[in-house]
């Protein structure tokens, strides 16, 4: 064969491979759904994604009282996409009316309309409102070698779907990039996209993302495991961040500028009616390392002495963490939101005038001892000055709606639960029960949708131990004083705020919309009611 009819076929078999394997079909294909997400009183932005490149889109809207008829509230034409973005299309509409219900599609030419979507914009902030949302997170929908869910087929977004509520918040973990179910974890922009390709392959995925709008935000598992934003590898990184941005419908504005960070922070406040305001934490981008290795992986390093020494924790605890160790945990210049986010999060708690502060946050920010380097007890001095500013302030009804441990635990949130106890010889473990900590906040962790529980990861992690790791973590939950908790079961949540009433009620429930039971001592129900 000639060196021409080589490189002939070299040239042909890579255009080949650049083109969609559907791109030769006579009709578009809209392969992903659609979504809606980061609503306001006068809009939202609308997402979906195509077979092909395409310069001639077109997004249309109706309020839904006239879906797909009359007269539109929203259209935008020769909307582009291309390879560059994966094919995504994400437009914002504008102009709309607050507090109302709308429809959407977007067509390809003449030939193809996508699926039909429907979100509801945020009522005016001035006026009462009533809401009502979901939330959860964890969402690993890697299949097996023999193309099977790893876990499962994501039914917990089916009962959310099913509370019909005005958003839904995933709240991180949105993907698994670096599942054990996958060959290699991804590291390459396309990898991480072809992660949102097969979770969007899931129906209660995008059945959710169509039937109402969505707040996203990115946890660990959309880059790789534990990261943070200072020590992370910077391709890795943005590659992570920008598959995420191009898979969710976020608006592009919804950034803070800090160059301290590995990436600007994807901060978010969103006034729903006069009484809730929603404020979405990124954990990430500019969070610095944690201090495992210091602590020579304790597992329980903020745990007094007299616990750690006490019964069942000795099998696994050393009487003190080891030199430095937590010294290094209650660094002052350690970070998880970044100077810049910090601040911003601090003037929204301050001037907030809603009576709900609703903070959506990637980790969890109650303590319960136990491995603590990837949540806010692993950054303590940062953890303390955020809650101290909410006590100092007088902030009221702060609530953190939080996923990322698999497992449902509820608590209120305080700066120390032995703070009221004596320093020598050491607080016991029922001390704080009649010397109680002052209550900044309260928490409410979820999940997860599909990935292992916390149950299962401390099987996994203590094998020859199994039953008898669990019991011990459970004692350490107890020593906590948790309201509720369940680690072994897929579960979401229900926010309602009832405006008349001046309640807000958060109720977890499990992929069959029951309550979660409570498997502590305390009886109480997985779910709280505030307020009036």
């Amino acid at each position: 064969m000639s060196r021409f009819l080589v490189s002939l076929g070299l040239v042909i078999g890579a255009v080949a491979l650049a083109v969609p394997a559907s791109a030769g079909a006579a009709t578009a294909v809209f392969t992903d759904g659609v979504a809606s997400g980061d609503a306001t009183p006068d809009g939202a932005v609308l997402w979906t994604r195509i077979d092909r490149s395409a310069v001639n889109l077109k997004l249309e809207v109706w309020p839904n009282t006239s879906c797909l008829r009359g007269k539109k509230a929203f259209q935008q034409s020769n909307i582009r996409t291309s390879a560059a973005r994966d094919f995504t299309v994400k437009v914002v509409a504008t102009g709309l009316e607050p507090g109302v219900e709308y429809c959407y599609r977007f067509r390809h030419g003449n030939q193809t309309d996508s699926p039909v979507g429907r979100f509801k914009t945020a009522p005016p902030p001035d006026r009462p409102a009533s809401i009502d949302f979901t939330y959860t997170g964890d969402s690993d929908g890697t299949r097996k070698a023999d193309g099977s869910p790893a876990f499962n087929n994501f039914e917990v977004l089916d009962r959310a779907r099913e509370e019909q509520g005005d958003f839904y918040v995933y709240d991180g973990d949105t993907i698994y990039s670096d599942s054990s179910f996958r060959p290699a974890p991804a590291t390459t922009l396309d990898e991480y996209r072809a992660a949102y390709r097969v979770n969007r392959a899931y129906p209660a995925l995008t059945n959710l993302f169509g039937s109402t709008s969505t707040y996203a935000l990115w946890d660990d598992h959309e880059v790789m495991n534990d990261f943070d934003g200072l020590t992370v590898d910077p391709a890795r990184f943005a590659a992570g961040r920008q598959a995420f941005l191009e898979y969710m419908p976020i608006r592009p504005s919804r950034v803070l500028k800090d160059p301290s960070c590995a990436g600007n922070p994807m901060y978010g406040e969103f006034p729903w009616g006069s009484e809730v305001d929603v404020i979405i934490l990124d954990e990430r981008s500019c969070r610095s390392g944690d201090v495992e290795a210091v602590c020579n992986s304790d597992l329980a390093p903020t745990a007094p002495t007299a616990i750690r020494t006490q019964g069942i924790f000795s099998l696994f605890l050393p009487p003190t963490p080891p030199p430095g160790c937590l010294a290094a945990i209650n660094d002052p210049t350690r970070t998880v939101l970044g100077s810049v986010q910090k601040a911003k999060f601090k003037a929204a708690l301050k001037n907030s005038n809603a009576k709900w502060k609703i903070v959506i946050s990637e980790l969890g920010i109650q303590q319960f001892f136990a491995n603590i380097y990837d949540r806010w007890e692993g950054y303590g001095a940062e953890r303390k000055e955020v809650l101290d500013f909410i006590r100092d302030n007088g902030i009221k009804n702060v609530i953190f709606l939080t996923t990322d441990n698999h497992a449902n635990l509820v608590n209120q949130v305080f700066v120390d639960r032995f703070e009221n106890c004596p320093t020598p010889p050491g607080p016991t473990p029922t001390c704080a029960d009649t010397n109680p900590p002052t209550t900044i906040a309260n928490e409410l962790i979820t999940g997860p949708i599909a990935t292992f529980t916390l149950d299962k990861e401390i099987r996994r992690a203590f094998p020859t131990l199994g039953a008898i790791a669990v019991f011990a973590f459970n004692s350490v939950l107890d020593i906590a004083g948790l309201d509720c908790r369940n680690i072994d079961i897929y579960s979401y949540g229900v926010v309602r705020e009832n405006a008349a009433a001046g309640t807000a009620s958060v109720d977890l429930k499990d992929s069959a919309g029951s309550p979660v039971p409570n498997l502590g001592p305390s009886g109480l129900p997985c779910s709280k009611v505030f307020g009036p």
